[in-house]
Parts: structure tokens; C-alpha cells; sequence
């Protein structure tokens, strides 16, 4: 969820920033067992990696863009290292209507004693699984909904950010999720990105991107992206150093077109807004 997402991190400062850093595997070997069949199927293989190292970069990048602009549903799992420590986190997504259900494992806070914290986003309505009220499970957040303007999803908005870096090249292909893809990589400046004008990348991406990383520090970033025979996003990375330390984001992506069947927590073990404010003005007396 887009404007969901961006409400709940200005909200309540908990950067549920899904990532998964796979290692994006190495050659899958010949699996041919030397009869015709086998050396079909190591054909047949063998062209799909010719086609993915062919493939231009700025070309495949700015179609699997498009392509990930159409998906409505998907999943993502990954891991966000940052000043706070290292989170290993999940998530549902769905664009229209929208809905979201989050999951980020890291540092144990006195909102997440555990360390454990869950959301889950269902029209403009926002739950968080917190102790906030005593009895109740979750509180509920109110927030606005989203705007033809807001930003892409996630590996949208890499893509198209890739696809202006200057040193932009196809790294190879390797295996992401049981995929074959192609592994695009460059290094895009945080300014040069802000000042961009061409068709690569929306307004309104470019400039969510760019304040974001400029937020986080960053001045420039190392991007990678891999991209399947199909034109799909698998997945996408985010690394970069800044004066809290170094930062990494990784997101792989699945699932897409899934049902995900993404419903808010049961009403009975639900606190409203007020509930939970109220309980948190008695806990700070």
C-alpha cells in the first residue's frame, strides 16, 4: 500500500521497509541426463540465459517497470540493515482497493517488545498489533487513502530509478527464487536523480525516491535489480553508506495476481483510536 505505508512510517517511526537479501544464487549446473529429452529441456535453457544476457538494460529495465505498474497483488520478503540494527520482515500487498499486511522481525523496542511488529492496512483504516490497551491485541489508526498520485510500489520505482544510472550494465544472470534472471546493477546519485528529466521515471516517483534516500543520508546508491525472462521483477537491493553507518534494503518479490485474502483483525480484540491514545496519555503521566 502506497499512501498507507507513508502514513504509518510518519505516524509512528516504524520504517516497515519489506527486504529479503537473497544471495541471488549462481548457475543452476546441466541438469541434461544425456537423453533427448534432457538435452531439449539444456537447450531450451541455454537460450533463455542467452536471451537474458543479450537483453539491454535500460530497455528490459524500463518494460519491467511498466509490467510491475500493472500487478495489483504480490508478496515480498527481505531484510533492511540500518542504524536501528538488522530486521528480517514480510509482507502482502494489494494496489486496488487497498490493503497491506506487514511483518518485521528486528530489535525489541518498547512498542515491539518482542521485537516482533505487525500491521495490517485495509481501506483507511490502519491496525497495529501493539500492547498499547490492556485486553485488546490491536489498535486501529485512521488514514487517508491513496492518490493517483502517489508513489509506485517498490520495485517500480528501483527499476525505473536503475534505468537512469550512467554505469548501468547487465551483470549477468543468475537464479532468484527458482527464476532464472537477469542481474541489472549501477550506481544512481541521489541529486542527479532529483534533477532528472527524462521518460524513465514518473514525477512523483522521482521525487519520493530521491527525498527518501536524500532522508536516509545517502548520497549515492548502489542498485541492483533482477529481472525474469518474462519481464518480471524478482528483486531488488538498495546499499549505500552514510554517516550512521551502512545501509542495505533488499526486497525479493512473488506471488503476483495472488489472492491474498488480506482481512483486518477481529473487531473483539480490536482498540479504537481513541482507546489507544487515551492509554497512551495515562502511561506518560
Amino acid at each position: 500500500m502506497k499512501a498507507i505505508r507513508k502514513t504509518v512510517v510518519a505516524a509512528t517511526g516504524v520504517a516497515l521497509a519489506l527486504s529479503l537479501a537473497a544471495c541471488g544464487g549462481g548457475d543452476s549446473g546441466d541438469t541434461s541426463d544425456g537423453s533427448a529429452a534432457g538435452k531439449s529441456a539444456a537447450e531450451k535453457n541455454d537460450g533463455a540465459d542467452k536471451a537474458l544476457k543479450a537483453a539491454d538494460p535500460v530497455t528490459a529495465l524500463k518494460a519491467a517497470a511498466a509490467k510491475g505498474a500493472r500487478q495489483n497483488t504480490y508478496r515480498a520478503k527481505g531484510k533492511l540493515k540500518d542504524e536501528r540494527g538488522d530486521s528480517v520482515t514480510e509482507g502482502a500487498f494489494q494496489v486496488k482497493p487497498h490493503a497491506s499486511e506487514m511483518k518485521e522481525t528486528g530489535p525489541k523496542t518498547a512498542e515491539a517488545p518482542d521485537g516482533v511488529t505487525r500491521v495490517i492496512a485495509v481501506g483507511d483504516k490502519m491496525y497495529f498489533d501493539s500492547p498499547m490497551v490492556p485486553g485488546k491485541k490491536w489498535w486501529a489508526f485512521g488514514v487517508g487513502g491513496a492518490k493517483d498520485t502517489d508513489p509506485s510500489e517498490p520495485f517500480v520505482r528501483m527499476a525505473s530509478a536503475l534505468s537512469t544510472a550512467k554505469d548501468l550494465k547487465n551483470a549477468g544472470v543468475e537464479t532468484v527464487g527458482g527464476r532464472r534472471v537477469a542481474h541489472y546493477q549501477g550506481t544512481v546519485v541521489v541529486s542527479e536523480l532529483a534533477g532528472y528529466k527524462g521518460d524513465a521515471m514518473k514525477e512523483n516517483d522521482r521525487d519520493f525516491t530521491a527525498k527518501g534516500w536524500k532522508g536516509d543520508g545517502l548520497e549515492k546508491v548502489t542498485l541492483d535489480v533482477w529481472v525474469d525472462g518474462d519481464g518480471v521483477i524478482a528483486k531488488t537491493q538498495e546499499a549505500g553508506k552514510r554517516s550512521k553507518g551502512d545501509y542495505l534494503k533488499a526486497d525479493e518479490y512473488s506471488d503476483f495476481g495472488a489472492d491474498l485474502k488480506i482481512q483486518p483483525p477481529p473487531a473483539a480484540e480490536t482498540a479504537t483510536e481513541k482507546e489507544a491514545m487515551e492509554a497512551q496519555m495515562k502511561k506518560a503521566k
